[in-house]
């Protein structure tokens, strides 16, 4: 009797190991990426001659999680006394993983979209009261490989420099976090067990627990 308790007890508390590390949450692991951005303004809301571009980003590497460039606004001279305004001028800002750690990545979810809009100024050479507001709503989420990435931009709004400033140019940055994915549960299934089903798990492996060994005093005090 006392050999079949212990190879149920065994056999209880692998399970409840196997069912643990299947539970276990992704984690953030270090991944060279390669990638490239494609950025457009929309001419909508423009009053005056359009003097804000964006320069993509053709071939870029970083190695993630990091900040990263998706390319740059760049803002070009005006003469003195003229002015271009900017009222709800949208962007959009797309970014296109091409590789991770030297392979293609498959599954691959990306193209993935940034939007945005511009408001503001731009007053001849020198002055520029213009920002870059990114959507917040629009900040994706998307899958290379077994990798879980979110994509987010922290510097938002973002203030664009006149033509006299860094020849016009305002770098636009954003942070990837990429996680991998934990091992499918047992039968090849995608479906993780909500919180509640581990508490009540852990809670009936202890429970069996407590059990036998309130028997075995029992039958040790008989």
């Amino acid at each position: 009797m006392k050999t079949v308790n212990w190879q149920a007890g065994r056999r209880t508390f692998a399970l409840a190991l196997l069912l643990t590390a299947c539970l276990a949450p992704g984690a953030s692991a270090s991944a060279l990426v390669g990638y490239s951005t494609s950025g457009t303004i929309d001419g909508t809301g423009v009053t005056g001659t359009p003097v804000i571009s964006f320069s993509s980003t053709s071939s870029g590497t970083f190695n993630a999680p990091s900040d990263f460039s998706l390319g740059d606004f760049h803002v070009s001279a005006l003469a003195d006394g003229q002015a271009t305004t900017y009222t709800d001028t949208p962007f959009h800002i797309t970014l296109t993983v091409n590789q991770v750690n030297g392979a293609a990545p498959e599954p691959n979810q990306t193209p993935v979209t940034l939007s945005g809009v511009l408001n503001g100024t731009v007053s001849g050479p020198d002055q520029s009261t213009v920002v870059a507001k990114f959507d917040p709503t629009s900040t994706p989420v998307f899958l290379t490989g077994s990798a879980a990435n979110t994509l987010s931009v922290f510097d938002n709004p973002l203030s664009l420099v006149p033509s006299t400033t860094n020849g016009g140019q305002t770098s636009a940055q954003a942070f990837l976090n990429n996680e991998v994915s934990a091992p499918p549960p047992l039968g090849g299934g995608t479906e993780v067990p909500e919180p509640a089903s581990v508490v009540l798990f852990s809670t009936v492996v202890g429970g069996l627990a407590l059990r036998r060994r309130v028997r075995s005093e029992n039958r040790q005090h008989a």
